[in-house]
């Protein structure tokens, strides 16, 4: 009962806007407080429009192609104000203000340096430029959102200055991730313009509220003062997490050894760029786990790198069936098992 009372909770949290989905930290799907989109779309909006130049090779601001796609916003704007939109609806519609001759073509900035993608030029330049944010409705899922004006979906825009947006960010990211250091907060928000130097300086802007100290592998590590900071006797209780979790993209890769043991990162983080969903035990990954469901049933299968403890392994069936009651609510057969 707690996880579908978890469940519903955020949904009605979004129903109600106090927390809204938005694409925001290395460019993907984040859900965060309504409050705190400004910040987060300011220090990101950099990193969008660094990537859209190098997709496109043009400037998005101070280019031919910058100006038309700038100048057709508008009409965009329009159109959202009717009611949300897809971001293929938005993509055709600028484009076709803009004069573009269909969709641009390019090869993708990540790890398929053959292949090619369609880039959605048009949208991707309106996305940069302008806050939004996924629309709850019935048939939302993967590649089926719909978009609305951030602004409008919340009744104000409220965009900080830069200066006190990376703060208001990193003041947030160690509240969940600490402690951590300078180069994993710079890895969480995503490697923009200007590197680690403007990190540097938000956090010596917070230094009163901060504290230091240097952990065993001899990094300088930082964590809000007030933050709760359980002795090494404590254990973490067992955790399933979601396929690109945020805990394992939230430190720099050098430094993931803290939640993943070397040996097992080719399990975790594959070549095609995917990261596969695992289980913690004590903090630490130690497997991984998928979900298969149809319409009478609902199997989790857990993967473990190695033998587990009786204790952690009923301790890990119980969180696995919560996870499918959170997933899977309807009253359907459930089943954990341990694949050997």
């Amino acid at each position: 009962m707690a996880a579908d009372r978890a469940s519903a909770d955020l949904a009605s949290a979004l129903d109600a806007r106090e927390v809204v989905r938005s694409s925001l930290m290395r460019i993907t799907i984040h859900v965060v407080p309504a409050d705190e989109l400004w910040p987060m779309f300011v220090v990101c909006q950099p990193l969008r429009l660094r990537q859209w130049k190098l997709l496109v090779k043009a400037d998005p601001v101070d280019s031919s192609l910058g100006r038309r796609l700038t100048a057709a916003h508008a009409t965009a704007v329009a159109v959202l104000r009717e009611g949300p939109r897809s971001s293929l609806e938005l993509d055709r519609l600028i484009s076709a203000e803009a004069g573009l001759d269909g969709p641009a073509v390019t090869r993708p900035a990540w790890r398929q340096p053959e292949s090619q993608i369609v880039v959605r030029t048009a949208w991707r330049h309106f996305s940069a430029f302008v806050p939004l944010v996924h629309v709850p409705h019935s048939g939302e899922g993967y590649g089926r959102s719909l978009y609305a004006l951030a602004e409008d979906w919340l009744g104000a825009r409220a965009e900080p200055a830069i200066e006190e947006a990376r703060e208001r960010v990193a003041r947030r990211y160690l509240a969940a991730f600490g402690p951590a250091s300078l180069e994993d907060l710079v890895a969480y928000v995503g490697r923009g313009p200007g590197g680690i130097g403007p990190w540097r300086r938000a956090l010596d802007a917070m230094a009163g509220e901060l504290v230091t100290w240097t952990d065993e592998t001899g990094r300088t590590v930082l964590d809000l003062e007030a933050a709760p900071r359980p002795t090494a006797t404590v254990e973490a209780p067992p955790r399933l997490l979601a396929r690109w979790d945020s805990l394992l993209l939230s430190h720099h890769p050098k430094a993931r050894d803290r939640l993943v043991a070397d040996e097992h990162r080719p399990l975790v983080f594959t070549k095609n760029a995917d990261v596969r969903p695992t289980f913690l035990v004590d903090g630490v990954v130690a497997g991984t786990w998928r979900l298969e469901r149809t319409e009478a049933s609902a199997d989790v299968e857990l993967r473990p790198f190695g033998p587990l403890a009786s204790r952690d392994g009923d301790r890990l069936a119980a969180e696995a069936d919560r996870i499918m009651r959170l997933l899977a609510p309807d009253p359907i057969a459930r089943r954990v098992a341990f694949a050997t």
